[in-house]
């Protein structure tokens, strides 16, 4: 059976610092649900906790506190409306959630390539695609070294455009297939989620077919993939389930391949 888009797990609202639309309410995020059909969805904003220590600075509207106050969501018979954050890890690979806070979130986005962020997520500002495409298998292997509830934690936009001054595809091809197969297998085992954020892959058609490898890969490794729009704006929800229905045929993706968000009601 083919897979159905009936989920979106990584979306923005206003709490988070980087969205600037004033739209982007929890109220227009449960609609745009309710318009496509979706069965759950998840509110994923920047969370840098602040119990957990950094080497770096962080903007103070990732605390928890902040995110926090769209509690309790709107919910509605139809869309189960879920608390998720997206959180980071600083160039020392520390996680910017405290344990703690695990069981408070239905859901754990996980972001690697934010390597545009030199002094925070990286050391110092990357020089080539060569540096980036290293930073890009050292951050998926460190993740994968920690002890996190991976039944409800996926990794996010592994192909988005801030990994080299939007070189991703040049980026991603200096990554050998053994070291693919090597990560997605480890990610497979430990059951984690594979995001397939649209944005991220529709470029060009030249580069389309670099960017979907890792996803190949991850599917024939066993890997079970989930649905992000990344939403920071209400026009970027415009059109995410017609993406969602497009990236779905490319991968020939099948429910079997679908990673099953379990919540409790």
């Amino acid at each position: 059976m083919r897979y159905i888009a009936d989920h979106d797990f990584h979306i923005h609202s206003t709490v988070s610092p980087c969205c600037h639309d004033e739209t982007q309410t929890p109220e227009a995020i449960l609609k745009y649900a309710k318009t496509n059909g979706f069965k759950k969805i998840c509110l994923t904003n920047h969370l840098w906790d602040e119990k957990v220590k950094s080497e770096a600075e962080w903007h103070d509207g990732q605390r928890f506190c902040c995110l926090s106050s769209v509690l309790p969501l709107p919910q509605d018979g139809d869309v189960e409306f879920l608390f998720g954050a997206e959180i980071d890890m600083d160039y020392n690979y520390v996680l910017g959630v405290s344990p703690e806070r695990y069981d408070i979130f239905d859901f754990m986005v996980i972001s690697t390539t934010h390597l545009h962020l030199a002094g925070n997520t990286v050391r110092t500002k990357i020089q080539n695609p060569e540096e980036a495409a290293e930073h890009w298998i050292t951050r998926f292997r460190e993740l994968l070294k920690k002890d996190l509830p991976w039944h409800k934690t996926g990794i996010a936009h592994l192909t988005c455009g801030h990994i080299f001054k939007g070189r991703t595809p040049e980026v991603i091809s200096l990554i050998d297939d053994e070291t693919l197969y090597e990560l997605f297998s480890d990610a497979s085992r430990k059951g984690m989620g594979i995001e397939l954020n649209t944005k991220t892959i529709f470029t060009s058609e030249e580069e389309k077919n670099i960017l979907l490898r890792p996803y190949y890969i991850a599917k024939d490794c066993g890997c079970k993939f989930y649905l992000g729009s990344d939403a920071h704006k209400g026009e970027a929800l415009t059109g995410s389930k017609e993406n969602f229905e497009r990236i779905i045929t490319l991968l020939d993706l099948k429910e079997e391949d679908k990673f099953i968000l379990k919540t409790p009601k």
